[in-house]
Formats: structure tokens, sequence, C-alpha cells
């Protein structure tokens, strides 16, 4: 019974040397785990390059989403900071009314009499 395997013949363009390899046994296994992970490996590259091109969509609306999210976050700021403005006036204003509070009660009211 023949031995299963390959023969790799390999000739220059001189026709000068001739170079023969023999696969079987061992050989014929190993080379064919080689191909198995070779192929496996171009499988799985084929897969991510593809699963890239289907989620080129969904990173163009995550991009929309996070400019929306920096306006909303640029006009909170912006309201943030008004607020901060009128806490800042109504304080000066309770100052103020304080303030004349205190020189109504300091002056006393004259009483007219009745003539």
């Amino acid at each position: 019974m023949p031995e299963k395997g390959f023969t790799a013949t390999f000739i220059s363009n001189s026709g000068k040397t001739h170079h023969q390899f023999n696969v079987s046994g061992w050989k014929l296994h190993l080379t064919r785990v080689i191909l198995a992970l070779f192929v496996l490996m171009v499988s799985a590259a084929v897969a991510i390059v593809a699963f890239g091109f289907l989620e080129a969509g969904e990173t163009d609306r995550l991009r929309e989403e996070i400019t929306s999210l920096q306006d909303s976050l640029a006009i909170r700021r912006n309201i943030e900071a008004r607020l901060d403005n009128i806490e800042m006036k109504l304080q000066q204003l309770g100052n103020v009314r304080q303030r004349i509070e205190n020189i109504a009660s300091s002056i006393s009211p004259q009483v007219e009499s009745p003539e």
C-alpha cells in the first residue's frame, strides 16, 4: 500500500538545480496543521474586517450623539453661569434691603399733632 503524502519539486529557471521535498508521515500532519491555522487566521481577519464595515454606521451614529451631548453640556454650563449671576444679584439685593431696613428702623418717625 503506497504511503500518503506528496512531493514538492522546485526547478530553477536555468534548469540546473533540482530540489525535491517529500512530505509524508509526521511532516504531512504538521503541514496540515499549519495550513489549517493559516486558513483559520485568514478567516478570522476577514470576519474582523467585515464586522468593522458593519459597525461603521454605528460609529457615525455615536459621533452624532457625542456632538449632541457636547452641545447640551455647553447649554447647561451657560445656564449654570446665568443662575450663578442671578444668585449673586439676589444676594446683593438682600444686602441692600437689609441696609435700608436698618436705616429705616434707626430713624424715628415724627408724629404730627392734630390741630
